[in-house]
C-alpha cells in the first residue's frame, strides 16, 4: 500500500511561503528587492499596523509588461535566471521569482504597473494565490503594490506575530538597512500615516547613515577600504569612543545585500577587541564586493546568509582593511575649548564623570559629594537575599586595616583575613532595592535639570515611544522630540549623576533588543535592571569614607546579607592565617 502522496498545490504554495513569508517585514524585505531589481530611483513604502493590515510599496522603475503580469505569482518565474550557470552568477537582489508567489499565497494582493513601453497600466488582483481580476487602468509609471491581511488564511501562523509596534520595527529596520547599500535610490517609509524614514537619494551612503542615525554618528565615521584580488572591501566605523551594548551597530553587506555572517562579525570582534571596552562593540558598515562566482546567496531561504569559497581570504582583507584605519587620527580625542570658560557645563560635566582616567590627579570621587548610597540600605526594604556564613568569623573582635587600589576593604579576623569588594556589594544592594521597586510599581525617578536629547533610528525611536508607558515604570519619562530624536526628562532616582547619553543608548538598546510580547517587565528587564545598578554603584577606584568602610563590613561580615553581585561574582574573598603562613613558607 502506497504511503507517499503528492501534495495539492494550493498547500505546496502555503508551504513554501512559510520558507519566505515570516513576517510583515519578509514581505516587505521582497518587495524592496524586487523594485531595485526594476531600477528605481524612488521607492515608497506605507505600512499599516506593523505590515498586518497593509503593506504598499510604490517605485518608478522600468515596470511590469501586460504579458508577465499573471504570471509574476506563478512559482519559480523569474527573468533572471536562463540556465544553470546564471545560478553562480547572480548579480540581482531577486532571482528565484518565489517572492510574489509566495506573497499572494497568505495575502490579499494588488498589483498594478505600467511597463515604460506601453501607454497605460495593468492591474491585476490576487487572493490566497488566485489572480481573481485582470483590467487596465490609467498610471503614471512604475509599480505599486498593496499587500493585505497578510495571513489572513493561515491564522494558525497570524498568532505567532508579534504587537504593531514591534512588527512596525522589524519593517521599518528593513527599510534601513536597504537604504543604506542603495544610497542612489531615495526611500520614503510612512507608518500609520506618520513619516518615518526619508533618504536623499543623493548616492553618498553619509546622506543616508545621517538621516537614519543621527549627525552624531556621521561626523564620527572612520572611512577604510582595501582591495586585494578579486575582492574590495570598504565602508565605515564609528570612533570606537560611540560603542554598543549589543552587535545591533554590526551592519554588513554582501554585494550591495544584507546579511547576517559568523565569520564576519567574529572578525570585527577580533580587529576591535583592543580598541573598545571589554563587552561593548563598535558599530560598523561593513561593504564586500566580490564575483558572484565566489559565494552562494542561495544558502538561506530568505537570502539573509551567504557562503564564501575561501573564507579565510575574506577574513584575513577584512580584518586588514579596517585594522589599517583604526591608527587613523580622527581617532583621536579633541578638546573642545569652547566650554572652559563655561562654569555651570563644568560644574555638570564633573558630575557626571565616573571613572577618571588613570593618569587623573583627580582620579577619586568624593562620595560624600553624591547621595549617600547607604541611606538605600534601610531594615525596610523587603528583598530575599542569598545566606551564607564564615563560622570562625568573630562579630566582636574585627578591625579594618586596610584599603586596597581604593577599591577592596580588608578586615582582619581572628584567624583570617578578608578582602570585600565596595562596588560589588552596592551594586547588589541597589539591584535588589531597585528591583523591589519595580515589582512595587514605586520606582523613584528625578526630574533633570537639562532633559538629555538623543537620536535615533526611527525604527527605534518609534519602538521607544511606543512603548514609552514600560520605560517610565522603570523611570525613564520619554517624549517625542522631532525627526530621529527623543528627549529623556526623567531617569531612576538611584542613578544620581552618573549617567550620560551613552549609557541612555545602552538601556534603550537593551529594552529595544529584549522587550518581547506578553512577557512582562521583570521578565524583559532583569538585565537591564542589573545594568543600571551596576552604573550606580560606587566605582572601583573610587575613595569612599571610614565610615562607608565600616558600613559595608557590617552589612557582608555582620549582617551576612550579600555574598555576590547581580552578575553572581563573589563580593568577599576569605584568606585563612594559615594559608598565609604556607605562603611564607613558615609552615609546611
Amino acid at each position: 500500500m502506497r504511503e507517499l502522496y503528492k501534495l495539492p498545490e494550493n498547500i505546496t504554495h502555503i508551504l513554501a511561503a512559510g520558507e519566505v513569508i515570516e513576517r510583515p517585514a519578509s514581505c516587505l524585505k521582497e518587495l524592496l528587492e524586487n523594485s531595485i531589481d526594476a531600477g528605481a530611483t524612488l521607492i515608497d513604502v506605507k505600512i499599516e499596523k506593523g505590515g498586518m493590515k497593509k503593506i504598499e510599496v510604490y517605485d518608478n522603475g522600468k515596470g511590469i509588461h501586460p504579458d508577465d503580469i499573471e504570471y509574476v505569482f506563478e512559482r519559480h518565474t523569474t527573468s533572471k535566471i536562463k540556465s544553470f550557470e546564471d545560478i553562480f552568477n547572480i548579480k540581482t537582489m531577486g532571482f528565484r521569482g518565489e517572492a510574489l508567489c509566495a506573497i499572494s499565497s497568505v495575502a490579499k494582493v494588488i498589483l498594478i504597473s505600467k511597463h515604460l513601453e506601453e501607454e497605460q497600466g495593468c492591474m491585476v488582483k490576487v487572493e490566497g494565490g488566485k489572480v481573481l481580476s485582470k483590467s487596465f487602468c490609467p498610471f503614471k509609471e512604475g509599480t505599486r503594490i498593496v499587500v493585505e491581511d497578510i495571513f489572513y488564511n493561515t491564522p494558525a501562523r497570524l498568532k505567532f506575530l508579534k504587537s504593531p509596534s514591534t512588527e512596525q520595527k522589524y519593517c521599518l529596520e528593513v527599510v534601513e538597512k536597504i537604504a543604506i547599500a542603495w544610497p542612489k535610490i531615495s526611500f520614503r517609509a510612512e507608518a500609520d500615516g506618520k513619516r518615518q524614514i526619508f533618504t536623499p537619494g543623493d548616492n553618498k551612503i553619509e546622506s543616508v547613515i545621517g538621516s537614519i542615525f543621527g549627525i552624531e554618528i556621521v561626523k564620527n565615521l572612520v572611512e577604510f577600504s582595501l582591495e586585494k584580488e578579486y575582492l574590495k572591501v570598504w565602508g565605515y566605523f564609528v570612533n570606537p569612543t560611540l560603542s554598543r551594548a549589543t552587535r545591533s551597530g554590526y551592519h554588513f553587506y554582501v554585494n550591495r545585500r544584507y546579511i547576517k555572517s559568523k565569520l564576519l562579525s567574529s572578525c570585527v570582534d577580533e580587529v576591535f577587541k583592543n580598541s573598545v571596552i571589554t563587552g561593548r562593540f563598535p558599530i560598523v558598515f561593513l561593504f564586500v564586493q566580490i564575483p558572484p562566482y565566489e559565494i552562494d546567496v542561495n544558502v538561506h531561504p530568505s537570502k539573509l546568509e551567504v557562503k564564501f569559497r575561501d573564507e579565510r581570504f575574506v577574513y584575513n582583507t577584512i580584518y586588514n582593511a579596517i585594522a589599517g584605519s583604526l591608527k587613523s587620527e580622527k581617532l583621536i580625542p579633541k578638546a573642545d575649548l569652547s566650554k572652559v570658560d563655561d562654569e555651570n557645563y563644568a560644574e555638570r560635566e564633573r558630575k557626571y564623570i565616573e571613572v577618571l582616567p588613570a593618569n587623573s590627579n583627580n582620579i577619586s570621587l568624593v562620595i560624600s559629594e553624591q547621595p549617600n548610597f547607604f541611606e538605600m540600605f534601610s531594615e525596610k526594604s523587603e528583598v530575599v537575599i542569598e545566606q551564607q556564613r564564615f563560622e570562625d568569623f568573630d562579630e566582636r573582635n574585627y578591625k579594618i586595616v586596610g584599603y586596597a587600589f581604593d577599591t577592596y576593604i580588608i578586615v582582619q579576623g581572628n584567624d583570617s583575613l578578608y578582602l570585600i569588594d565596595q562596588h560589588a556589594v552596592h551594586e547588589r544592594r541597589l539591584f535588589e532595592d531597585f528591583k523591589s521597586q519595580v515589582y512595587s510599581s514605586n520606582v523613584q525617578s528625578q526630574v533633570l535639570a537639562f532633559p538629555v536629547v538623543v537620536q535615533l533610528p526611527s525604527s527605534q525611536k518609534e519602538f521607544v515611544l511606543s512603548n514609552a508607558s514600560v520605560f517610565q515604570k522603570i523611570g525613564f519619562e520619554i517624549e517625542d522630540f522631532g525627526k530621529n530624536e527623543i528627549v529623556v526628562r526623567t531617569w531612576p532616582a538611584l542613578l544620581s549623576g552618573n549617567i550620560d547619553t551613552i549609557f541612555l543608548l545602552d538601556v534603550i538598546e537593551m529594552m529595544y533588543e529584549q522587550m518581547v510580547e506578553n512577557k512582562s517587565l521583570m521578565e524583559i528587564s532583569e538585565d537591564l535592571l542589573k545594568r543600571i545598578a551596576c552604573r550606580a554603584a560606587v566605582k572601583g577606584n573610587s575613595k569612599i569614607s571610614d565610615l562607608e568602610k565600616k558600613e559595608i563590613v557590617e552589612l557582608v561580615l555582620i549582617k551576612k546579607e550579600i555574598f555576590h553581585c547581580p552578575h553572581g561574582r563573589p563580593v568577599v574573598v576569605e584568606i585563612s592565617k594559615r594559608e598565609i603562613e604556607k605562603m611564607f613558607k613558615r609552615i609546611v
